[in-house]
């Protein structure tokens, strides 16, 4: 896939499957994530296995995918990189923002976390009743497949 068809993926999806380094085996599950200027940005909670292996490890796999319901055509793509925390509170604010707002007409976080939409920025985040700290994905590869 280009570069072009790889951002149009990733700008299109709202889940990932996000697999951290566990043993015996790794450990994979599904996550909500906002793709920003070649940047994934996750919100993830301050509690569970999750953080327990991120803490030991910060590399991990994404991958995001589509395919038609005939899955005649496809679309799949794989960064492998490091998530960091967002510590930047400029850089925090503006994603918990645009987060927000992109999927505030869409089940799934809003849901969960039932913000009313009037909150912004970092008052999203605290109006919640979830610990979450937002990290970033540092990509050091991206792979992208298609059937056409």
């Amino acid at each position: 896939m280009s570069h072009r068809e790889i951002d149009d993926l990733l700008n299109s999806q709202l889940l990932c499957r996000i697999t951290f380094n566990d043993q015996p085996y790794p450990y994979t599950l599904p996550m909500e994530y906002y793709y920003f200027g070649d940047t994934m940005y996750f919100h993830l909670t301050s509690t569970g296995k999750k953080m327990d292996l991120l803490s030991r490890d910060p590399n991990v796999t994404v991958e995001v995918d589509w395919a038609s319901k005939d899955l005649s055509d496809y679309r799949s793509v794989i960064l492998k990189g490091r998530l960091v925390e967002v510590t930047d509170s400029e850089e925090r604010n503006t994603m918990n923002v645009a987060m927000s707002t992109a999927v505030k007409d869409k089940v799934g976080i809003t849901y969960l976390l039932r913000v009313p939409w009037s909150k912004k920025g970092i008052d999203y985040l605290s109006a919640s009743n979830i610990p979450l700290t937002l990290y970033k994905l540092e990509a050091k590869e991206i792979t992208g497949k298609k059937a056409h």
